[in-house]
């Protein structure tokens, strides 16, 4: 079976285009969702945190998440172009 062409591109333009979804949204359900940034026992917001390495700031966390959701999702576009016209019948060997 082909990798349906028009399947792919449209997951890749949902999530570029980010039509009827918000990324800062799910960024911060997902955050918050780990609960890990925590002070004390209340959770923190990533702006609120700094990343630092050796006692230098590298960075505010919140731009990192940022930063690193939109390459992620980037790549996850690059992923879907090459799918185009492939022939995924490995990805389901076992449901048959």
């Amino acid at each position: 079976m082909k990798a349906n062409k028009k399947t792919l591109m449209a997951v890749k333009k949902y999530l570029q285009e980010q039509e009827g979804w918000d990324l800062d949204e799910v960024i911060n359900d997902i955050v918050y969702e780990t609960g890990m940034l925590k002070a004390d026992s209340d959770l923190v917001s990533p702006d609120e945190c700094d990343v630092f390495c050796d006692g230098d700031q590298v960075c505010n966390l919140d731009d990192f998440i940022r930063t690193f959701s939109d390459l992620f999702i980037q790549n996850i576009c690059s992923i879907l172009d090459s799918f185009v016209g492939d022939d995924i019948d490995c990805y389901f060997e076992d449901e048959e």
